[in-house]
């Protein structure tokens, strides 16, 4: 047994932390100027430039903001869903219905998202017929807009199914309907029920995978690739734009952007799973 849980953890070093480590070791060297084409030796140069342009800082905000934005929302219909249609979710179509999205890849999602909510999309043209607006051209800028309104929408498409099969399984192991039903018997009412009782219960055992949704679509790269615009830029965006440049002296700047990005996130990573890890000692 504890031959097998060796090789199972040389297997994961081998396959999935060595080449992490060593892509950021070689970014690293890389923004420093110790490896590339035209390296001249160390040099915080490319350091100085990005983080003083600010760049990077207004890329990080807009991108926590969008990301943040996506899943409050997601969680938030995912709870409506979850709760007020618990019964019909049991259902074998309902259930169909709710894992389709999941298989759905972000980019296939974008063009989705552009097909049903662009100028000259299905909603748009539903409008038109339906007299809200005289022009395709009033419908507003839901697509490549300065809000990420598209980039939210689609987040909320492909991540909120996910929330609401979590918060039903939740709602099932934790027993919470027999809790409510022991909170309705002590003199309990309806909104004490579900905001002292099953919220916090749903809330305290999904709270890092929340976390980790909000990490992982802070880092999104296909969907706001389409959907988002020029500048700002989501960070993956901006990151892959600045390592694809032509002028290579400043293909190290996007080195010490992914650089930056990854230690931020591999930090936050590491807080989240540490406190658990604390809590269950506890």
């Amino acid at each position: 047994m504890k031959s097998k849980s060796a090789f199972g953890l040389l297997f994961f070093f081998l396959l999935g932390l060595l080449p992490f480590a060593a892509a950021l070791v070689y970014a690293l060297l890389y923004s420093l100027g110790i490896v590339g084409i035209l390296s001249e030796g160390v040099s915080l140069t490319h350091w100085q430039q990005v983080l003083q342009s600010g760049e990077l800082l207004g890329s990080f905000l807009y991108s926590a903001l969008l990301a943040g934005t996506g899943v409050s929302l997601s969680v938030t219909l995912a709870l409506l869903i979850s709760m007020g249609l618990r019964t019909s979710l049991q259902h074998r179509f309902w259930s169909l219905l709710l894992y389709f999205p999941l298989a759905i890849p972000g980019m296939v999602a974008s063009f989705l998202s552009i097909q049903l909510l662009s100028k000259a999309g299905f909603f748009s043209r539903i409008s038109m017929k339906l007299g809200w607006i005289d022009r395709l051209q009033e419908f507003p800028d839901w697509i490549n807009d300065s809000y990420g309104i598209g980039i939210i929408l689609t987040f909320v498409l492909i991540v909120s199914p996910f929330f609401v099969i979590l918060f039903s399984n939740v709602y099932q192991n934790e027993r919470i309907a027999e809790l409510s039903t022991l909170a309705y018997s002590l003199g309990a009412r309806g909104n004490q029920v579900f905001w002292q009782v099953t919220l916090p219960i749903l809330f305290s055992k999904t709270k890092r995978i929340m976390i980790l949704y909000f990490i992982f679509l802070l880092g999104s790269y296909e969907i706001p690739l389409v959907l988002g615009q020029e500048s700002p830029q989501m960070l993956s965006v901006l990151i892959i734009r600045e390592l694809k440049q032509f002028d290579l002296k400043l293909i190290p700047e996007g080195y010490v952007m992914a650089v930056a990005y990854t230690v931020v996130i591999a930090i936050a990573a590491l807080l989240v799973f540490r406190r658990k890890e604390i809590q269950v000692h506890d």
